[in-house]
């Protein structure tokens, strides 16, 4: 393992994930058990219309990822809570229209030189200390957050229709935690990639799940799982020459089957 972080790049992947991997296991957490997986996807996919978007105005895609992803993760969660359409259904809508803005633009942008499929799939090569220092800035304030409303988010998990009866400001809470999901979904498009980056959020949790039915317990277990994955998943890439995030998402899936794999087994003896 050590030979691995001779290489700067490897290194700096490695933090990425050592600070992206715990924040992944405590959203999923909320995501599986409000029966939100198609968000994430929805959120991550968005920003595909925001990198687009960057590339054609000759912005900074990154910059332009973030601010449409928050954009659009507040707006969904405003117009769901007003009635006005169902999650699933505005999500849809929201996946189809921000790869066809993305497909459009990069179309007109006929002389783009940005690696487009690391966005699509991830690319360790591309993180630097600046991303590094805007992830660990953003899992600071999600820390700060978690710490400050876990009783709340755990409320507006388990029971809602009473947390908006008891006074919380449920409105203002879900604004907050889809603007942090939409900004660690970001945030991780580099390691990643657009395509895979949703299956961080519903595997953790769901893994967890499996081997606990406390809430603690399924928290630990979602950020284990994740640090362990993301780590073994960056090793094995470099081991094998193969691309870091869908190593890491297939390891991880395969991780998942096993274990409801070996739990059917067990139960039903």
């Amino acid at each position: 393992m050590m030979d691995i972080l001779q290489f700067s790049f490897v290194y700096q992947a490695l933090i990425m994930v050592l600070i992206l991997a715990p924040l992944f296991g405590l959203l999923s957490f909320f995501i599986v058990l409000r029966r939100l997986s198609f968000l994430g996807a929805g959120i991550a996919h968005s920003a595909f219309g925001g990198v687009a978007l960057g590339v054609f105005f000759g912005i900074n895609p990154f910059l332009s990822a973030l601010v449409f992803c928050v954009f659009a993760a507040v707006c969904m969660g405003r117009i769901v809570k007003r009635g006005q359409i169902s999650y699933d259904t505005l999500i849809g809508i929201l996946f189809a229209f921000s790869m066809a803005l993305g497909a459009v633009l990069i179309a007109l942008r006929k002389a783009y030189t940005f690696d487009l499929s690391g966005y699509l799939f991830g690319n360790i090569l591309a993180v630097t200390l600046q991303d590094l220092i805007v992830a660990a800035a953003v899992s600071l304030l999600f820390y700060l957050f978690f710490a400050l409303t876990l009783n709340r988010l755990l409320f507006l998990t388990f029971e809602q229709p009473v947390a908006q009866l008891s006074g919380i400001r449920t409105e203002l809470l879900e604004t907050l935690f889809l603007s942090f999901l939409a900004l660690i979904i970001v945030v991780s498009i580099k390691l990643v990639g657009i395509i895979l980056v949703s299956a961080l959020v519903v595997l953790p949790a769901s893994f967890g799940l499996l081997l606990s039915k406390r809430y603690r317990g399924v928290m630990v277990l979602s950020v284990f799982y994740t640090l362990t994955v993301l780590t073994a998943g960056l090793a094995v890439s470099y081991w094998l020459d193969l691309p870091p995030g869908s190593t890491m998402v297939l390891l991880g899936s395969l991780v998942y089957f096993i274990v409801l794999l070996i739990r059917r087994i067990v139960s039903s003896h």
